[in-house]
């Protein structure tokens, strides 16, 4: 006689089978577990996305930065050039403002020049920056000075030291240099020759024809000025 048995059991009590079977609750798991998924995936696509745009503007910029430096290679040629430039204007200005006094110059120089020596180079020398005054007269008297004077070298060779001292006297009695002194001497060969090498530093005075005939008036009388 065969047995029928029937389980009244609600279906959460009775006793599983070997089937898999997925609740709610494993629906829910999975679903979550796709959506961490795919978030993860969308923002590993957005990184690499944002990486090579970063790459990208990394080689503009690198790329700015070589043209910016080739840039700056042409600005600071330019800048070279144009203080070359300016130096030589301020050099033609100044020769342009004392030029009757520079021919007198040269002229009172050369005549001083004893026999036996040579000029080698006449270099004016740029003074050092004045100290602040505190009174207005002192700093009219020091543009005044500074605008009148230069200190200066001037250099060459001799081939004895008697004409040497010789030229140094000459330079004391000229009215258009003072504080004559001997910078440096040293015995060179020239041509296979043995002659002194010399540097004479003094200050060099910018006197106009008027202030020099003032000078040579006081000196001398106006007598020696007919010829002037």
């Amino acid at each position: 006689m065969e047995m029928i048995q029937i389980n009244l059991l609600p279906k959460e009590f009775r006793r599983k089978t070997g089937r898999l079977t997925i609740g709610k609750s494993g629906y829910y798991a999975v679903g979550g577990a796709a959506g961490v998924i795919i978030m993860i995936v969308v923002v590993t696509v957005y990184q690499m996305f944002q990486l090579t745009e970063l790459n990208d503007k990394m080689e503009i910029a690198r790329f700015r930065t070589q043209q910016l430096e080739k840039d700056i290679a042409v600005v600071d040629a330019l800048i070279e050039v144009k203080d070359k430039i300016m130096q030589r204007m301020e050099a033609v200005d100044r020769l342009d403002q004392h030029r009757t006094v520079w021919v007198r110059i040269l002229e009172d120089l050369s005549d001083r020049l004893p026999d036996f020596m040579w000029l080698a180079s006449f270099k004016e020398v740029e003074p050092p920056a004045a100290p602040p005054t505190d009174t207005t007269a002192g700093q009219v008297a020091a543009v005044a000075m500074s605008s009148n004077t230069r200190p200066i070298t001037v250099e060459g060779f001799a081939f004895t030291l008697n004409s040497l001292a010789n030229f140094m006297i000459n330079m004391m009695r000229s009215n258009f240099f003072s504080e004559v002194e001997m910078a440096s001497v040293q015995e060179v060969m020239f041509q296979e020759q043995k002659v002194y090498s010399y540097k004479v530093s003094a200050t060099l005075h910018y006197l106009s024809d008027e202030e020099l005939k003032q000078i040579l008036e006081e000196e001398s009388g106006p007598q020696l000025l007919a010829g002037f």
